[in-house]
């Protein structure tokens, strides 16, 4: 589960607004108002670039691993990460046309979106890497 999806960008706009609000009630001058609405407000901003960098590294950590099971020797090391989402993916279809009786678990959707991810994320980093490195190199270029 993500850092955004535990957190909830809704909880931290309620908790900053709280902020806001608590800051109007309790100062009594326009200008530390002024002062204080806008270092919370740089606080919120500062905040949410964190949390969008460490989503930012986790999925390209995550697309990493499976570029590079996906180049591995072995088939197994290849071929195991399609095996378990299409076992995920077929109990879940099965379930829900009633075929089967298991309790389908937030753990496994959790698990197959992040297959399904993974596989995405590496996919369009696969497609747009050559097309970045062309751009990047410095005999493209015109200065």
């Amino acid at each position: 589960m993500s850092l955004i999806s535990k957190i909830g960008i809704e909880g931290l706009s309620r908790l900053f607004d709280s902020i806001g609000n608590a800051i109007d009630l309790n100062v009594t001058t326009e200008a530390e108002r002024i002062e204080l609405r806008l270092e919370a407000e740089r606080l919120r901003t500062e905040l949410a670039e964190q949390i969008l960098k460490a989503e930012m590294d986790m999925m390209s950590r995550r697309a990493s691993i499976i570029e590079s099971e996906a180049k591995g020797e072995s088939w197994l090391q290849r071929s195991w990460r399609p095996i378990t989402a299409l076992t995920f993916l077929c109990l879940i279809v099965l379930h829900h046309l009633g075929l089967l009786d298991i309790a389908i678990t937030d753990q496994m959707w959790d698990l197959l979106q992040v297959m399904i991810g993974g596989y995405v994320i590496s996919r369009g980093i696969e497609k747009a890497a050559p097309a970045v490195a062309r751009a990047a190199s410095p005999s493209t270029r015109t200065e």
